[in-house]
């Protein structure tokens, strides 16, 4: 029996969805191929809000955060820094020669919307990234507020890293002028690892194709051409394709999308009066609380090994550690993808019984 997933990706894949990943394999230039491409892609714009162009690539979410600065940026980049993952984009940054800076915070909290006004008011930046729910801080940007300064500034392209929040907290890409919004499988789209879902605005596209070193792999136009015919450039992740079709035919058409909206607030409140019952302190700031996943901090003394340890062992089920710098100060519970209210209540009960316990032979 596997340890059932309460961690922020890789995220548990319900049994459907496995069965859907298990077809038998299509030639990615047939017929049968683009009969699935076609009719994924207009539930991803439903779920992303947007008339604008949905793309897939065959990679982590990494790859596009790397495409994104490649494609776009032909002056200098500005990038929110506030955990492991805002910190990994201004890396790449680096990595590729792209003149960039940082709005850097303290972990555990966000970039607040008047210090980027004032940096992008210096008129040196032609692209702003930012990591809309920061999986190692459980900090969820106040995406709303970026979006009210970014519209001041037309030339700049606004990239959102989605990766723990996509298809789980609510992004209308459109109304929020996203010029780039991306996300890997593998965490609220509940899927397994291997496809990096990228909307893509028709401003980015259009200076995409003014790029001069936009790269091989992930290069938007090229993407786009190949998206336009039902295809991608290279051969994609063909089984993902058909779980994210029965997965995004499930969120539309099943479940609904203010109903997914809903259960993943439902468990996000359940999740911290559970936090508070335990007598535990949430990581992030308040009022910047990720909606899919809860950061908490590890009291003095809090052995978290055996907590998980325990929770395999006897329920078969895990939840995570933290990660990058506050690693060893804090802990994360996923509640994200098709997990249920129910089950996160389960879980609690579990955690609270063997808390108990090692609380009475401490």
């Amino acid at each position: 029996m596997h340890d059932r997933l309460f961690i922020p990706g890789p995220v548990e894949v319900r049994p459907e969805l496995l069965q859907a990943i298990a077809q038998p394999q299509v030639g990615h230039r047939t017929q049968a191929y683009m009969d699935v491409h076609s009719a994924t892609i207009p539930l991803l714009k439903k779920i992303l809000y947007t008339e604008q162009d949905v793309l897939l690539f065959t990679c982590s979410a990494t790859g596009v955060m790397e495409g994104s600065l490649r494609n776009l940026c032909q002056k200098k980049a500005l990038l929110t820094v506030n955990g492991a993952f805002s910190k990994r984009w201004y890396q790449i940054a680096g990595f590729n020669g792209v003149p960039a800076d940082k709005l850097e915070v303290p972990m555990g909290k966000a970039v607040m919307p008047e210090d980027l006004d004032k940096a992008l008011a210096t008129g040196q930046y032609d692209v702003f990234c930012a990591v809309f729910n920061e999986t190692s801080t459980g900090v969820r940007a106040p995406l709303e507020k970026y979006s009210e300064v970014l519209k001041k500034y037309p030339d700049v392209m606004f990239c959102v890293d989605a990766v723990s929040a996509m298809a789980g907290d609510k992004i209308e890409t459109d109304k929020l002028g996203l010029d780039v919004c991306l996300a890997g499988t593998q965490k609220c789209w509940g899927l397994p690892t291997g496809m990096c879902v990228t909307m893509i605005s028709n401003k980015a596209m259009a200076k995409a194709a003014t790029a001069k070193a936009p790269g091989y792999y992930v290069n938007f136009v090229d993407a786009k051409k190949y998206n336009d015919k039902h295809q991608t450039p290279h051969t994609p992740a063909i089984p993902i394709l058909f779980g994210l079709h029965a997965q995004c035919n499930h969120i539309v058409n099943e479940e609904g999308l203010d109903n997914r909206w809903k259960r993943h607030l439902d468990m996000q409140k359940l999740t911290h009066q559970w936090v508070k019952d335990a007598g535990f302190e949430l990581f992030p700031e308040k009022g910047y609380e990720s909606v899919t996943l809860s950061c908490i901090k590890k009291p003095e003394g809090f052995d978290f090994k055996n907590l998980n340890g325990q929770l395999s062992k006897r329920h078969h089920c895990v939840i995570s550690n933290g990660y990058g710098d506050i690693k060893e100060q804090t802990f994360r519970v996923a509640h994200m993808a098709d997990t249920k209210v129910e089950e996160m209540k389960q879980l609690f009960k579990w955690i609270d019984a063997i808390l108990a316990e090692a609380n009475v032979t401490a």
